[in-house]
């Protein structure tokens, strides 16, 4: 902010011009006796290493500028001043020097003639702030990011109160209240701009950047086991002090999603999915406790079948695995079927048995998590479709799918789950939640 005062001289010349319309003129006395030095700044901002320059003049009663020798000098060295050898006014009324900032701070420049002054604040700071510091950022752990204020030169800057930080995307990345300056906690993968900005000129202050991008950090609790084949369960377990589970934590093995069951803080257990290879595989765990973190850790495959604990049994209803309690159920369906034809695992079926001594209404709701169309329907033993689950209202395109069919008492009846089409899919795991059985 460099505030000009020069309008004050007009002020002082119209005051003037009237009093000298009067035919007796009572300040006659003031002309060419000095009263006051003026400056054309009251307050003045510089930026370190750069310069800028001041006016100043001799005025007498009347504001009319006199021919007088003026100096100047700083309060302190945050500045320092020389004549301004450029300039040269007609008549020589005035007198101007360059102010140049050198550190960091605040101060004066006093301009000075025959026992008058004139005094201009002078505030200095940096030309720049560079923010340094790691290009990722693991999830659930925390990066330092360095400052440095500079001048004009690029030289810099010491003495000025650190910045504060911030992160373009909070979701991703925030500061760590109460930590060092500069600490970063990396929350949920993606990329996000750190920020710094501390006191400058013009309002608003200097500011710096720096680029960073979110990565998986490592799952530092267990898998055990730490392999298995698909529709097998697996349990991970947080390590102390980690991030922990929640309601929508997500967790893929090999970047395809898996059913998760048994949530606590401290542990979720898993379905593993259809994989297609054998051998060590990624296995990503998303949206891990209130900060959304993102870690990683490695699951060994068994196999690259995409071939399910009730293979091959599961392919004929009349050696299906038989359901006798409610509760969730898993199948894995793969091949390339046209409209649910000719895949090499397009059909799995459950044999469902009531034990009961009355008739069940058993509802049956399937779910996945690819863009898989799965159909489902209730048979009787006759395998007679599409009369006893109501009319196939499990044979559309929706996710889930959902069915009700009464099992009479004693009798055991069929879940028949078919990929229509498998939405470029390798394989797809579908969960089967049966409920109304006694």
């Amino acid at each position: 902010m460099n505030r000009r005062l020069f309008g004050a001289f007009g002020v002082l010349a119209v005051l003037a011009f009237t009093l000298g319309g009067c035919k007796s003129d009572p300040l006659s006395d003031l002309d060419g006796n000095p009263t006051a030095v003026l400056t054309d700044f009251s307050v003045l901002e510089v930026t370190i290493g750069n310069s800028l320059p001041v006016t100043a003049m001799v005025v007498d009663g009347r504001a009319t500028p006199l021919e007088a020798p003026i100096s100047f000098r700083t309060c302190n060295a945050v500045v320092s001043v020389a004549p301004d050898t450029s300039y040269h006014p007609m008549p020589a009324t005035s007198a101007r020097v360059v102010v140049t900032a050198v550190s960091f701070g605040t101060t004066c420049v006093i301009a000075e003639s025959q026992g008058l002054a004139d005094t201009v604040e002078v505030s200095t700071f940096p030309v720049s702030l560079v923010v340094t510091g790691p290009d990722i950022i693991g999830s659930g752990a925390t990066a330092v990011y360095s400052f440095e204020y500079r001048d004009a030169a690029g030289a810099p800057v010491a003495g000025v109160p650190a910045p504060t930080f911030s992160s373009s995307d909070t979701t991703r990345a925030k500061v760590v209240v109460g930590g060092p300056v500069g600490t970063i906690a990396g929350l949920a993968p993606g990329d996000v701009t750190i920020s710094a900005t501390g006191p400058g000129s013009p309002e608003g202050g200097v500011s710096g950047t720096k680029a960073a991008t979110v990565a998986q950090g490592a799952f530092l609790g267990t898998v055990s086991p730490g392999s298995g084949d698909p529709t097998d369960t697996i349990k991970l377990t947080n390590a102390a002090g980690g991030p922990g589970f929640d309601a929508d934590t997500r967790v893929l093995i090999n970047n395809v999603r898996a059913f998760t069951f048994g949530l606590t803080f401290d542990s979720v257990k898993v379905i593993v999915p259809g994989i297609g290879v054998a051998g060590a595989v990624p296995l990503g765990i998303q949206n891990m406790g209130p900060g959304q973190v993102a870690q990683s850790a490695t699951f060994t495959s068994n196999t690259a079948s995409f071939a399910d604990h009730g293979d091959p049994a599961n392919d004929d209803p009349s050696t299906a695995p038989v359901i006798t309690a409610n509760g969730d159920y898993y199948a894995v369906l793969s091949g390339g079927c046209v409209n649910g034809v000719g895949g090499a695992d397009c059909d799995d079926f459950f044999q469902i048995t009531n034990n009961g001594g009355t008739d069940r209404a058993v509802t049956v709701n399937m779910a996945w998590f690819t863009a898989a169309d799965i159909d489902g329907f209730g048979l009787d033993p006759t395998l007679d479709f599409c009369t006893y689950d109501g009319g196939c209202p499990a044979a559309t395109g929706a996710n889930p799918e959902q069915f009700t069919m009464t099992v009479p008492a004693g009798q055991t009846w069929v879940i028949y789950l078919n990929l229509w089409v498998t939405g470029g899919a390798s394989s797809t795991l579908a969960r089967v939640r049966v409920t109304g059985l006694p």
